[in-house]
């Protein structure tokens, strides 16, 4: 008997230990953008462990990572509670996930219980200022400002704060407190170095889809459902362009997905180790088959149905840097809209140096390299409307804001989809919003956003250089709206 107590025990411990590497293993994984293994981690020790708070926790946030499902998340987060009531932790994700569900009072409920339980919970400032306009004298400045100035914080949690605050004076309108704290939050992240690599992609591209190629891409493929396609820069309309699309009942919306870019960058790989006798673009010109790009369109399809928010003939996928992929793209889907949300430089740029993005675009980490990017990125969509002109509608944001109605109507049409009342009512549509634009889509369509950039003027000279002087922006918009003119 007490010999198998002795193995029980020892079991237990390593057991125990299981546990621990899988945790921390788990933590990893998801870091590192492996979002399903690490799903698969956290049950492991779920299975073993049912009451275990760190996995609860982990298992929550990969339910709303993967597949924006919040109503299981909060179940997860609910027992961590149970077992755990002063955890702050439990708090800060239940914030986050009633935030992305638009239950914004609740989100500031949970995010301020988190910060009196831990002054130094640094995401709960995040889910508070997004989830409500913060007014002087809240108390969260002095809790945020103290927390600053405790050495218990990580530079990254200290970035977090800082991008908190600068919310917060903003919508006090203390815009020099706003933008020193943007400023300081941003400073903390390391400077980006891979403009360089950009500018070969965006060359690459053009190589491998010349104008005359592009004028035989009939696409392979039609699907049901049918994707739809919105692209643009990070922060330029794109969360509301889907927010408008999905209030159709014909249209879901399954997210940002990373599927086409995993999947052509394969296809371009596999297609030159095929034949490496051929120069890199004839080889994968020669795997372009339509029984090659057929199966990549089935391909794609059956990953994105899992994260549709429901069953439709239409799917929006709003990654906003398939721009990258428009040859891919209108190569392997024969009827997909592409919808390109366009937005002034400035206002664009601004956004996202304003923008805590927690991994993939750290080109805004500067105000420099952000405008060198934009330019690239301007100048391949030129590039795209010239070689793929009838694929892509061009949708601007000041127009659209200003006129949903007509603009909306003039959308669907090119989508193929009847007119929807709906469509220009998003703030009542339900369903998760998982960018960081959770605050504004849940608002009525308005133009308060508009020339945003002018409250920052004094700050924005390095963002202006590095887009060419104002020389280049007032003739990018002059470019821009005679374009809407003549359309």
């Amino acid at each position: 008997m007490s010999g198998n107590a002795s193995h029980s025990e020892k079991s237990a411990r390593l057991s125990s230990d299981s546990r621990a590497n899988l945790l921390n293993g788990a933590a990893t994984l998801f870091n590192s953008g492996k979002v399903a293994e690490a799903e698969t981690a956290y049950a492991k020790v779920l299975k073993a462990a049912p009451t275990n708070v760190k996995a609860l926790i982990g298992a929550a946030l990969c339910a709303t990572t993967l597949r924006r499902d919040a109503t299981t998340a909060l179940k997860l987060l609910k027992q961590a509670e149970t077992v755990s009531p002063n955890n702050s932790h439990v708090h800060q994700s239940r914030a986050a996930t009633l935030n992305m569900l638009g239950d914004f009072p609740g989100a500031v409920a949970a995010a301020r219980k988190a910060i009196a339980l831990n002054q130094n919970a640094a995401h709960a400032y995040v889910n508070l200022t997004d989830s409500q306009k913060i007014k002087a004298g809240d108390t969260l400045f002095e809790q945020a400002e103290s927390a600053l100035s405790s050495k218990a914080l990580s530079d990254e949690e200290r970035t977090v704060i800082h991008f908190a605050l600068g919310k917060a004076y903003q919508d006090t309108g203390n815009w020099a407190q706003a933008f020193s704290n943007f400023q300081a939050g941003n400073a903390l992240k390391p400077s980006f170095t891979g403009i360089e690599n950009y500018r070969a992609v965006a060359e690459r591209q053009k190589a491998l889809f010349t104008p005359k190629f592009c004028k035989n891409l009939m696409g392979a493929a039609k699907t049901i459902p049918r994707p739809i396609f919105v692209i643009g820069m990070p922060r330029s309309g794109t969360t509301l362009l889907e927010r408008m699309l999905a209030a159709h009942p014909q249209v879901s919306t399954a997210g940002e997905r990373p599927e086409i870019n995993q999947i052509s960058a394969s296809f371009f790989q596999n297609s030159q180790a095929a034949r490496p006798d051929l120069p890199p673009a004839h080889a994968i010109h020669a795997a372009m088959t339509k029984t090659n790009l057929a199966k990549l369109a089935r391909d794609y399809i059956t990953k994105i149905l899992g994260a549709a928010d429901a069953k439709s003939p239409n799917i929006i996928d709003k990654m906003p840097t398939n721009f990258w992929n428009l040859g891919i793209i209108s190569a392997i889907f024969a009827d997909a809209p592409i919808l390109h949300m366009r937005r002034h430089p400035l206002d664009t740029c601004l956004s996202n140096y304003l923008a805590n993005f927690r991994t993939g675009l750290d080109y805004s980490n500067r105000l420099e390299t952000l405008g060198q990017y934009y330019r690239i990125y301007d100048d391949l969509m030129a590039y795209w409307a010239e070689a793929l002109p009838t694929r892509i509608l061009q949708v601007d944001y000041e127009t659209l804001v200003s006129s949903p109605e007509t603009e909306a109507r003039r959308i669907l049409d090119f989508c193929d989809l009847d007119w929807c009342e709906n469509c220009v009512r998003p703030e009542q549509t339900d369903g998760v919003i998982a960018t960081a634009s959770r605050w504004q889509a849940r608002q009525k369509i308005n133009t308060g956003s508009i020339e945003k950039w002018r409250r920052y003027e004094n700050q924005l000279a390095p963002l202006v250089a590095a887009l060419g002087g104002e020389a280049w922006v007032h003739a990018h918009e002059a470019r821009r709206f005679g374009e809407m003119q003549s359309d």
